[in-house]
């Protein structure tokens, strides 16, 4: 199942923040206000919120607006203000720029640890491999089952495009794949690899925001289990899959010859290629990519 990019969503500090509240304690202390409310919104029409301190009522506020180029629009609101050094609007208007300094700090620093939370919760999959590469193909963490494969492919480090690519170490195809993602400008790149262990992987390449120009990018392996013999039978009920048939189609399905399928059952090579022929017809195919195809058919996740 592929999923959709990450690390877009934009959040805002909770109501609790305290670096929230420090603000706004330190703005009413400079003032003298008895309460301050900041109202924030994200940029363009992102979420809004609002933060409260001490008794935000009584006669008219003292304003600061706020605002910075593609992030944030908001006001501070001062209640009671007057007794403070800061109190006048000529001295807050010289506050301002600080202010905005301050808040977008507060809010890139919570959007920044959103974002880690869902790459920890990603990157902490089980089933799937999962890295995080930058653009020269550095890995910069990967999580257990991404540090299996990689030492799994040291020893066999081969890898191909079922397109009839090139074999290529593993780590230089998706270096690759990461570079032709660039080059389109689109956001994700899926393809399946065939490694040289005969493993199938689901490959999907997720190009990162928010993390500077350094072309950051989340690489997903994701283990494609090719149906075993029962599992065909199951899902060619209809045409009546002989138990000897299935199980010459599920070596088929893992790119074993004629040969190698004679060795593992205990038969012949004609006897093979007679069990192939005679499941091929039932099935109206000719190749084993239409038998993939069909599988896919039948059951989406099958290829």
């Amino acid at each position: 199942m592929w999923r959709p990019p990450i690390l877009l969503a934009q959040s805002m500090p909770p109501a609790d923040d305290p670096a929230v509240a420090a603000i706004l304690h330190g703005l009413a202390r400079a003032t003298g206000a008895r309460g301050c409310v900041l109202a924030l919104q994200l940029l363009p029409d992102g979420q809004k919120a609002t933060y409260r301190f001490g008794q935000a009522s009584g006669q008219a506020p003292l304003v600061i607006r706020l605002e910075t180029a593609e992030s944030f629009r908001g006001a501070f609101r001062l209640y009671g203000a007057g007794t403070g050094p800061a109190a006048s609007p000529a001295a807050l208007e010289c506050m301002r720029p600080v202010l905005e300094g301050a808040v977008l700090a507060v809010i890139e620093r919570d959007i920044a640890s959103h974002q880690i939370d869902i790459l920890m919760q990603i990157l902490g999959a089980q089933e799937e491999a999962n890295l995080l590469m930058d653009a020269t193909g550095e890995i910069l963490y990967a999580n257990a089952r991404g540090e299996e494969v990689l030492s799994l492919h040291t020893e066999q480090p081969l890898a191909h495009l079922p397109n009839g690519g090139r074999p290529a170490p593993l780590l230089s195809l998706i270096v690759a794949e990461m570079a032709r993602l660039r080059e389109s400008n689109e956001r994700v790149r899926r393809q399946v690899v065939v490694t040289g262990d005969g493993g199938r992987w689901r490959l999907e390449i997720v190009a990162l925001s928010g993390l500077g120009d350094e072309g950051f990018s989340l690489v997903v392996l994701t283990p494609i289990r090719l149906p075993d013999c029962e599992d065909i039978r199951r899902r060619f009920t209809g045409v009546q899959i002989s138990r000897r048939e299935a199980e010459v189609l599920s070596f088929v399905l893992k790119g074993q010859k004629a040969g190698e399928i004679a060795g593992q059952l205990g038969i012949t090579q004609y006897t093979v290629k007679d069990h192939l022929k005679h499941a091929y017809a039932k099935l109206g195919i000719t190749s084993r990519g239409q038998l993939l195809s069909r599988l896919a058919e039948v059951v989406p996740t099958a290829t």
